[in-house]
């Protein structure tokens, strides 16, 4: 449950949020699509409340990546063409190029795009769907992409070239991430740290060390979980 937040973010910025499990994370993240709305206060997007939105609207701006992947049992193709579905072949592909998976789709896959994605995408691997993901919310382009802990299940090599993805993909575009690898805070304008439902602190990663108790725990059991 989330308590008295008040969070500001500018058109173009990336917010990192981070805290301990339980924290709201989540919950604040879920408001943005209206997967609920909230009891008390409101979100607004460039003034208006996101109730006054329909639905399909106000997600037609948005791109999620979650830690629990989507993907239907279907084509490759028809995955990522999920993201605009009036998209040509070419573009299907150019995404994929950007999402750095273009590579394991024509190489590793026995029938390229055309190939099954089997049910909830069980024919690939964690960092096969988090890339076929990503090139699909490339694909649609959005004015806000969210991340909730969306290289929380990839190995090293896939996190990397996520990270790559991510640095170019996030550069002008609002971009709210849960998370808590390094790597992905490196992307963040401010960090926000929540605890108990409540924004305890919001700067840059080296303010927050300085002063932030709660956040410099983390970044150490993040810095032992790394070594």
């Amino acid at each position: 449950m989330l308590d008295g937040v008040n969070l500001e973010v500018a058109v173009g910025e990336t917010i990192a949020i981070v805290g301990p499990n339980g924290c709201g994370k989540s919950t604040l993240m879920n408001l943005v699509p209206r997967f609920y709305d909230p009891t008390h206060g409101s979100v607004t997007l460039d003034g208006t409340d996101l109730r006054e939105f329909r639905i399909r609207e106000l997600r037609a701006r948005l791109g999620i990546v979650s830690q629990e992947i989507s993907l239907f049992n279907g084509t490759v193709a028809n995955n990522i063409r999920y993201g605009s579905t009036e998209a040509t072949e070419r573009q299907v592909i150019e995404a994929a190029k950007h999402a750095h998976a273009h590579r394991f789709i024509t190489e590793k896959l026995t029938d390229g795009y055309e190939s099954q994605c089997g049910p909830n995408g069980n024919r690939l691997s964690g960092g096969q769907r988090q890339r076929i993901a990503l090139a699909r919310a490339i694909l649609r382009d959005p004015a806000i992409l969210i991340l909730d802990e969306a290289t929380s299940q990839i190995d090293l090599e896939s996190e990397q070239i996520i990270h790559k993805v991510l640095e170019q993909f996030t550069r002008y575009r609002t971009t709210l991430i849960v998370t808590h690898r390094l790597s992905t805070l490196a992307l963040a304008d401010r960090i926000v740290v929540l605890e108990g439902g409540r924004i305890t602190d919001t700067g840059p990663h080296d303010e927050l060390l300085k002063r932030c108790d709660l956040y410099r725990r983390l970044h150490q059991i993040q810095l032992r979980e790394t070594a």
